[in-house]
């Protein structure tokens, strides 16, 4: 009985000796290690997400995808993905915590008395908004307005409300917008 197991101890050292083995073993550690560094990449660093809808026409298309950035240190101008209702929503950033955002009845829009600027926005509006304006930022929050303001739905509703740092999923970083 002895023998036998010798035997098949022999015959597995010696399969394991040949050099074709030998590489896809070395191939198959390789493509495990790849895939887990990728995995942590993309649970930790980065995430992907699909934008629905035209609330960020013309520079985000409805379908696309997006490779975000996870962070919630987020400025002005950001473009940002966060958590409504179990569902993903992306809008720009216009107003971080403890500033004032005006809107007025054309649409456009101050930040602490000072205009914005808003060449991504083609044809402002004051679009949908249960929100009393002036509006102050609550702390840890952000204020996020879509750049297709006639249709999207962002923090002029109360229901939606200023987005707090615990919603946010991070930047967008590609496409870049």
């Amino acid at each position: 009985m002895f023998w036998v197991i010798e035997n098949i101890m022999k015959k597995i050292k010696a399969f394991f000796k040949n050099q074709y083995v030998k590489s896809v073993i070395k191939s198959a550690l390789v493509i495990i290690l790849i895939a887990s560094i990728l995995l942590n990449i993309f649970t930790y660093i980065f995430s992907i997400v699909r934008h629905y809808g035209s609330s960020m026409q013309p520079a985000l298309s409805d379908n696309q995808y997006l490779l975000i950035y996870k962070t919630a240190d987020v400025d002005n101008g950001d473009v940002i993905a966060f958590y409504y209702n179990n569902k993903v929503l992306v809008r720009r950033v216009a107003a971080t915590a403890g500033e004032q955002v005006y809107i007025d009845i054309f649409g456009n829009v101050s930040i602490n008395g000072t205009e914005l600027d808003e060449p991504y926005v083609s044809n402002k509006t004051l679009g949908q908004s249960d929100v009393e304006f002036p509006y102050t930022v609550p702390a840890n929050s952000v204020f996020v307005l879509g750049d297709n303001r006639e249709t999207s739905m962002d923090s002029r509703l109360e229901k939606i409300g200023a987005v707090s740092e615990d919603r946010i999923i991070g930047k967008v970083i590609l496409p870049n917008v």
